[in-house]
């Protein structure tokens, strides 16, 4: 990838540097898309963006912004001529705009660039510039196409093409009253199908059985609807059923991503998944070294109870050399557990009691039936071990009761964990990816070890 965009750097370089005549840097310029510069617009030379920027329509330059994250928009605005970045404003999508500006944490200067933007547009972002990022207000979009519900096929097909030029998506047509209530939809499929028949209303093609989300509505349930329905766009309304915007497929993804990520820290014990390319040591050390302090005093419990168990250890050398895997196989257990779970609330399928109730028992189940086969085959492999070393059958027979018993065990607690742990964290509203894949595997080494080494000294009569 990075050779990749060294090559569209230098040819881009190339044009600009080398070229002289309007209309052929026009002609070289229109091959690239806008993601491709918006690869490189950093690492180009401040002279020479200026120089892009003058070969660049508005449209073309406010899709390459587009493809920016907000803080390398931003970064580059601050070098921009005014009347561009006032164009700019003009056509960018208003949900991209939000994130630029709220940004800006010196006030007086985020007031300043929303004077730039239009009063209309200007208003709407001051509404939604202080939503919570896990809210559907702080991705909404206004820009849509809408129609009155008294229009006929043939009004509205005119009025969807005025729109088409200004608007980012058009398959999806929101109809509304009078009062811009949201009164029905209609796919510009379905509108161009019955574009024969000009004088029949739009009310008579639209569908009226809507899904529609809030501004406050959480994003996690937008994904969740935006999923179930297939839907490329939702509308939002506010709570007087009146349309103030779109949800679109695009910035679902985005937040998915995001939501993913976060998750992902979470469970590798992380408090931050972002990796930059200039990260210094000392970043890394922020995000990876709370987690381990933490773990490193629950630990000690692990060696506390190894510790009291010392004199068993001694005597019989088998325990010690099958607690790694017991171990091993019960975080292995948990963190099953967990995926499943974590994945169970970001789908909110876990929304009743008997939702929860009925996942428990699941894992129950699983975790006694992968415990009974475990167990099983490891008491085979202990009787083997045992005999290959010579030792008393009685014996081994005893200690391959207990490895095999405590492995069982171990394995139904260690599942149950990896589910009971994140519902009771989310039971005190707390983020239940938060219940991190380090975190319940130290929480199982605990019960583990005590489940072993109990049954050890409750059933090995010939421990000393």
């Amino acid at each position: 990838m990075e050779d990749i965009n060294t090559a569209l750097l230098n040819e881009i370089k190339s044009i600009l540097i080398n070229e002289n005549k309007a209309d052929v840097i026009n002609q070289k310029l229109a091959k690239f898309h806008s993601y491709e510069i918006a690869k490189i617009l950093l690492d180009l030379d401040p002279l020479l963006r200026t120089k892009l920027y003058k070969y660049l329509s508005i449209l073309d330059l406010t899709e390459v912004f587009e493809e920016l994250e907000p803080e390398d928009a931003f970064y580059l605005l601050e070098e921009m001529n005014v009347t561009i970045i006032i164009n700019v404003f003009e056509s960018m999508e208003t949900d991209d705009l939000i994130d630029i500006i709220e940004l800006i944490e010196d006030k007086d200067k985020q007031l300043n660039y929303l004077s730039l933007i239009e009063p209309k547009k200007r208003k709407t972002i001051k509404t939604y510039l202080n939503f919570d990022d896990d809210l559907v207000g702080s991705i909404l979009n206004t820009n849509l196409v809408k129609i009155s519900v008294n229009l006929t096929i043939s009004e509205a097909i005119k009025k969807v093409v005025e729109a088409a030029p200004d608007v980012e998506y058009i398959h999806n047509i929101y109809v509304v009253d009078d009062d811009n209530h949201l009164v029905g939809t209609i796919s510009l499929k379905e509108l161009i199908n019955k574009g024969n028949e000009k004088h029949m209303a739009v009310e008579s093609i639209m569908v009226t059985n809507l899904v529609y989300l809030l501004p406050t509505t959480d994003l996690e349930e937008a994904i969740e609807l935006m999923k179930n329905y297939d839907f490329q766009l939702l509308p939002v309304i506010n709570n007087n059923n009146e349309l103030i915007g779109i949800v679109s497929f695009d910035d679902i993804v985005e937040v998915l991503n995001e939501e993913s990520q976060s998750d992902y820290a979470n469970l590798a014990g992380l408090t931050d998944v972002n990796i930059e390319e200039d990260e210094t040591v000392f970043s890394s050390l922020k995000k990876r070294l709370p987690w381990l302090v933490v773990l490193l005093f629950v630990n000690l419990i692990t060696s506390s109870i190894i510790t009291n168990y010392e004199k068993e250890l001694q005597a019989l050398t088998t325990l010690a050399v099958f607690m790694p895997l017991i171990l091993n196989m019960a975080g292995n257990s948990s963190t099953q557990g967990l995926g499943v779970i974590i994945r169970l609330f970001a789908t909110n399928q876990l929304k009743t009691k008997k939702n929860i109730l009925n996942h428990l028992f699941k894992e129950f189940l699983t975790g006694l039936i992968n415990g009974l086969i475990i167990g099983v085959g490891l008491f085979v492999l202990v009787i083997l071990f045992n005999f290959i070393r010579g030792e008393v059958f009685l014996e081994g027979l005893n200690l391959a009761f207990v490895i095999s018993l405590s492995i069982s065990i171990a394995l139904i607690v260690a599942t149950l964990a990896g589910s009971l742990v994140p519902l009771i964290i989310n039971a005190l509203k707390i983020d239940p990816a938060t219940a991190s894949g380090p975190f319940i595997t130290t929480i199982n080494d605990i019960l583990s070890l005590l489940i072993y080494f109990g049954l050890a000294t409750a059933f090995i009569t010939t421990l000393t």
